[in-house]
């Protein structure tokens, strides 16, 4: 997450995550599942600008990236900007957490695709947080930021303190950063169509013998690049590829390559690939955007 004042305003980037490593481990009484996970943020960002509204009311609009910021609009698909829009959400329950009267207009530019498994709508909600916690002056500690957080949903909490890499327990919220030996190169291909997240989590069966991530993080603390590839793994992958073929369609697309190794990232839909270095994954960048699959992202970890 990266911040920058603006006269009034308040500038933030918002990153996506990928998750390397994903073990549902069962379902819990609060209708969660409990999770372990291995995320990662990513240079690929919506942008948030904050600016006070001494009324109190928290407004928010939305463009596409690469729209003029005035003029006619064209709406997000799918996204509301309404009261039930994740970052009006996390304002609002900042101001109740604090008793703050201010309010805010918020205007997000939107790149990170949606139902995807990238993680945009949690960054964005925890830029807000973070954001407004500076903007309103209200000083409140990282851990009272992440409780915050925690009551929003299962993502936000790995974008509050935005780590490069950091395995994720619980349903999310139990963030441990992890120091990273060598930043990976990477393509990001979000396919033509989406899926829901419940759909997705309604579409796994359970496993017995749950996998562990710890070769996978001695991977990543070491830079051992070959393990890395050998040790992604994601329960939900399974059932998305049932539901989805375009799904099934990217990962054949991306083993064609030659890319170290391919997986989807969260419940899908995106997919990537990890590659040996800039220039391959440059190249595996142009391969899979000649091929017409969706949206492709060639990036590195990191923001």
């Amino acid at each position: 997450m990266r911040f920058r004042q603006h006269g009034p305003s308040l500038v933030v980037q918002a990153p996506a995550k990928l998750n390397l490593f994903l073990e549902v481990l069962g379902k819990r009484s609060d209708g969660y599942h409990e999770l372990e996970t291995i995320m990662v943020s990513i240079g690929l960002h919506d942008t948030l600008r904050l600016q006070p509204d001494a009324s109190g009311g928290i407004s928010l609009r939305c463009t596409l990236a690469g729209e003029p910021a005035e003029g006619r609009r064209r709406p997000v698909e799918r996204l509301s900007t309404g009261d039930d829009n994740l970052i009006c959400r996390a304002a609002r329950a900042l101001q109740e957490a604090t008793g703050c009267r201010q309010g805010a207009c918020i205007d997000l530019t939107k790149r990170i695709p949606m139902e995807a498994g990238l993680g945009g709508g949690s960054s964005d909600a925890a830029a807000t947080l973070v954001a407004l916690n500076r903007l309103w002056r209200l000083n409140l500690p990282s851990d009272e930021l992440h409780r915050i957080a925690a009551g929003l949903g299962s993502d936000l909490n790995f974008f509050i303190d935005s780590p490069s890499l950091a395995v994720c327990r619980g349903r999310g919220e139990q963030i441990e950063p992890v120091p990273m030996g060598r930043p990976l190169h990477l393509v990001v291909v979000r396919p033509r169509e989406g899926l829901s997240t419940g759909a997705v989590f309604g579409n796994w069966e359970g496993t017995a013998t749950p996998q562990s991530s710890d070769r996978l993080l001695d991977a990543l603390r070491s830079g051992d690049l070959g393990t890395v590839g050998a040790t992604l793994h994601n329960a939900l992958q399974a059932p998305a590829e049932q539901l989805s073929e375009q799904v099934r369609k990217t990962l054949r697309a991306i083993d064609g390559t030659e890319s170290v190794a391919a997986a989807m990232s969260g419940s899908g839909t995106a997919c990537f690939a990890i590659c040996r270095n800039g220039a391959s994954a440059r190249r595996i960048g142009a391969r899979l955007r000649a091929q017409g699959l969706g949206r492709v992202f060639v990036v590195r970890t990191g923001l």
